[in-house]
């Protein structure tokens, strides 16, 4: 389908996207002691995917960033393809990375590692790959961390169907201690990104959670990331918290690949803003994709089990006023928090007619883009299930609400039931979205003063 010419400009405030060229999978999320690194797959030439780089941006409050530039670059190994990571005892940021080389018919994924003495300028390991491919089409986006148990590192690795996890004293000489995912992954697929973090619980125990991306067929939901909540003893992960069907970590459809930032406490993560649906198709002319906003993770109870939950970093809330009536946006980047004891509706809406609707209706949350502006530029876009979305409510669906949406140009992300739901979704309005009206609710709107 021809890339539809935009109407206007889409590049969000504060959720990072390229100065131009394609994006895709956060890599090498680091807090360093002074300042936060994000790296991200990277077509520089292209706003179509392409050979794979690594861009680089930092920032010190995760909503204001500073391009760097290409930070990997393909060599005679491959493309460099996703992965992560960490500071080491010497104080250098050490990458890790799939190397995806061979041909397209027999590709060779292998780990490999580069490392910069400031941060800037990486030097890739002579020594490369560091984990030679076991034999395995998949076997990519290693997951850096350390053990806390045995000291060391470990690495967790997308292995087709399953994450196998490494461990070593110098990261650079690795064995296999552990695997997950054969027999718990109740979504089928091959594993991409895997994630692996403590989080503290309300009673104060540690919960580990092992979060893995997974594509599914595009008529059943295309991109997701599933959660799994257990125990890690330095060697393996292990599933101790039950759930009779896989669970998200977004409801929406536009959060893919999220991984933590190594060494930030408590944890912090993003994700890439799209689906690989419609991600080469999206209406933004002189960019493609862009970076979840920055989320703070913990543990929160509802009526499920233990959840991870999620609370948006934002810049400092300014003016507020109430929601009365169909009231005026104060712009294309604000805040609504919204609280109500009853079911509810909300509509962001233009002169044009185009709206986007979330809210709560029979017990569940949903969002609703059927009329919010460009949705031609997909198939899918604007067809189930990605044009509205449905989520029971994680908490009792007669306790109080309180929600709050974040809303960046074009981007919508949904936080309620204490962070434990959370939705992403894209909207394309052909020109910005001017009111809101609220039923059923007291509202209240911030502006955000990044």
């Amino acid at each position: 389908m021809p890339h539809l010419t935009r109407p206007r400009d889409f590049r969000p405030f504060i959720h990072y996207a390229p100065p131009g060229g394609w994006i895709n999978d956060p890599n090498g999320l680091c807090w360093d002691g002074a300042q936060y690194h994000l790296f991200a797959q990277h077509h520089p030439d292209s706003l179509d995917w392409g050979p794979m780089h690594w861009i680089h941006a930092v920032s010190s409050d995760l909503y204001r960033w500073k391009d760097i530039g290409i930070a990997l670059a393909p060599d005679p190994l491959g493309m460099i393809f996703s992965g992560s990571a960490v500071k080491d005892e010497n104080g250098r940021l050490v990458c890790m990375f799939t190397h995806h080389g061979g041909t397209r018919d027999n590709p060779c994924e292998q780990q490999s590692i580069a490392y910069s003495a400031d941060g800037a300028r990486f030097e890739k390991f002579d020594g490369n790959p560091v984990i030679p491919n076991p034999g395995l089409p998949d076997f990519r986006d290693p997951r850096v961390l350390p053990n806390p148990f045995l000291g060391g590192w470990s690495a967790v690795i997308a292995a087709g169907d399953e994450a196998r996890i490494y461990h070593s004293p110098d990261l650079i000489h690795w064995r296999q201690t552990g695997a997950f995912g054969k027999t718990q992954n109740q979504m089928g697929g091959v594993f991409e990104c895997p994630d692996l973090f403590p989080l503290r619980a309300p009673d104060g125990s540690t919960i580990w959670a092992l979060t893995v991306s997974v594509t599914q067929p595009r008529e059943t939901g295309g991109s997701r990331a599933q959660v799994f909540l257990g125990e890690f003893d330095g060697l393996t992960f292990r599933e101790t918290i039950p759930r009779d069907a896989p669970v998200m970590l977004d409801n929406g459809y536009d959060n893919y690949a999220q991984v933590t930032f190594s060494h930030a406490d408590p944890p912090v993560a993003l994700g890439w803003a799209s689906s690989w649906t419609y991600a080469n198709q999206l209406p933004t002319a002189d960019y493609r994709g862009q970076m979840t906003i920055a989320k703070e993770l913990s543990i929160v109870r509802t009526r499920f089990g233990p959840r991870i939950a999620s609370k948006p970093v934002l810049p400092p809330l300014g003016k507020a006023s109430p929601v009365e009536g169909k009231t005026a946006l104060p712009g294309e980047l604000f805040a609504l928090d919204i609280d109500s004891d009853k079911p509810f509706e909300a509509t962001l809406s233009n002169a044009k007619g185009e709206a986007f609707s979330f809210g709560v209706k029979n017990g569940a949350f949903y969002t609703d883009r059927a009329r919010s502006g460009i949705t031609g530029f997909s198939p899918y876009f604007s067809k189930p299930p990605y044009v509205r979305t449905e989520t029971p409510r994680l908490f009792d669906p007669d306790s109080p609400i309180r929600m709050r949406l974040v809303f960046d140009r074009c981007i919508a992300e949904l936080f309620s039931d204490g962070g434990a739901y959370t939705a992403t979704v894209l909207v394309f309005p052909t020109i910005p979205y001017d009111a809101i009206e609220l039923r059923g609710a007291d509202g209240t709107l911030y502006t955000l003063n990044p």
